[in-house]
């Protein structure tokens, strides 16, 4: 059986602006052939990310912004994927609600991680195990 591919749909409120940034900052790709009028398809690092022009469904982070937000969709990177991709957003000047940070844990090592929002408050988590074999 091949491995599953996962999807994940936001709602956006300027898909101009989520297209920019998912494209253009984040370096992901749109599948510019399936996308449509009202949504684009996205390749977000291998996973399925379908952006939905829906502003009455964007929903803004009512959490503290010095903790994790509750509400994000996550990526797990390869150790120096993910620190090239920390060093391109720093010179992006992307804004962090989480600075990059890597911290040591007693029972699965060494973890990077960092998150940012799209333009319409969507969180986003990039994350990195430096042993794989601690995610799941």
């Amino acid at each position: 059986m091949q491995d599953p591919i996962f999807h994940v749909a936001f709602a956006v409120d300027d898909l101009a602006k989520a297209r920019e940034f998912y494209v253009n900052t984040l370096g992901c790709r749109e599948r510019a052939d399936t996308s449509g009028k009202d949504y684009a398809v996205i390749n977000f690092f291998g996973a399925q990310m379908v952006l939905i022009d829906a502003p009455d469904e964007v929903e803004p982070s009512k959490g503290d912004p010095s903790v994790e937000p509750y509400k994000h969709f996550g990526i797990i990177m390869d150790w120096d994927d993910w620190n090239a991709l920390a060093d391109e957003l720093r010179a992006k000047s992307v804004a962090f609600r989480i600075e990059p940070n890597v911290k040591d844990h007693e029972y699965i090592g060494t973890v990077g991680n960092m998150f940012v929002a799209d333009p319409a408050g969507n969180y986003l988590e990039f994350k990195s195990y430096k042993d794989k074999s601690k995610v799941l």
